[in-house]
C-alpha cells in the first residue's frame, strides 16, 4: 500500500510540474532520483563535468521527461526517466569525442610540415642553448630573492593582478606593495646590470 501511495504521490508530482512548472514539485521528483544520478555519474565519464553540471543536465532531462511522460501507456516514471538521461550522457559523451577528432582530420605529420618548410625544425625545436638555460637559472635565483610582499608586487608588475586585487587578496597595502614594486625592480637592475 505504501508503495502505491508513493507512486500517487510522483504522479501527482509531474501532474503539477506539466501544468503549472512547479520547481519545488520538479525538485523533489529530482530528489528522489539522485542516487540514479549519481549511480549514472560514476559510470560515465564526461570531461570538465562537476558535480553541478551533472546536476544540470539531470534536472533538465527529468524537467523534459515530466513534459512527455504519459502514466496511461503503463510505463513508469523511473525507468523512463534513466533511459532518457542515458540517451542525453550518451549524446553528451558523442559531443566531447567529436569535438577531440576534430583535430585529427586536419593535423598534418611533423616530416610533411618539414618537406613543406625545411626552416621549420629551428622554430619547432625547443631552445634549450646553454644560453637560455642561464637566463632560467638567473631568473630562479631573482624569484628566491624576493620577499613575500615584493613576490606579490611582481605579480602587478607581470600585469597578473592589479595593485587594488593585490591589496585585497592579501595582508598588504597598497603603500606597502607600491614600495615593494620599486624594491624588486631595484633587485632586478642589479641582477642584469651585474
Amino acid at each position: 500500500m505504501a508503495n502505491k501511495g508513493l507512486i500517487e504521490q510522483e504522479l501527482r508530482w509531474i501532474d503539477q510540474v506539466k501544468q503549472d512548472k512547479c520547481s519545488w514539485c520538479l525538485e523533489c521528483l529530482f530528489n528522489k532520483y539522485r542516487p540514479l544520478v549519481e549511480n549514472l555519474r560514476q559510470i560515465y565519464h564526461l570531461q570538465l563535468f562537476d558535480r553541478d553540471d551533472w546536476y544540470q543536465e539531470a534536472l533538465l532531462v527529468c524537467y523534459e521527461t515530466c513534459l512527455i511522460f504519459n502514466a496511461d501507456r503503463g510505463s513508469k516514471f523511473g525507468s523512463f526517466y534513466k533511459l532518457r538521461l542515458q540517451n542525453r550522457i550518451a549524446n553528451l559523451i558523442r559531443q566531447q569525442l567529436a569535438f577531440k577528432r576534430r583535430s585529427n582530420v586536419a593535423a598534418l605529420s611533423f616530416e610533411h610540415l618539414l618537406d613543406l618548410d625545411p626552416d621549420l625544425e629551428g622554430w619547432l625545436r625547443p631552445a634549450m642553448s646553454p644560453l637560455y638555460i642561464e637566463e632560467i637559472v638567473e631568473t630562479k635565483r631573482y624569484v628566491q630573492q624576493l620577499s613575500p610582499v615584493e613576490l606579490q608586487s611582481l605579480r602587478i608588475v607581470l600585469g597578473q593582478c592589479s595593485l587594488e586585487q593585490a591589496a585585497q587578496r592579501s595582508i598588504y597595502s597598497t603603500a606597502q606593495l607600491q614600495r615593494a614594486i620599486g624594491r624588486s625592480h631595484g633587485k632586478l637592475r642589479l641582477l642584469l646590470c651585474g
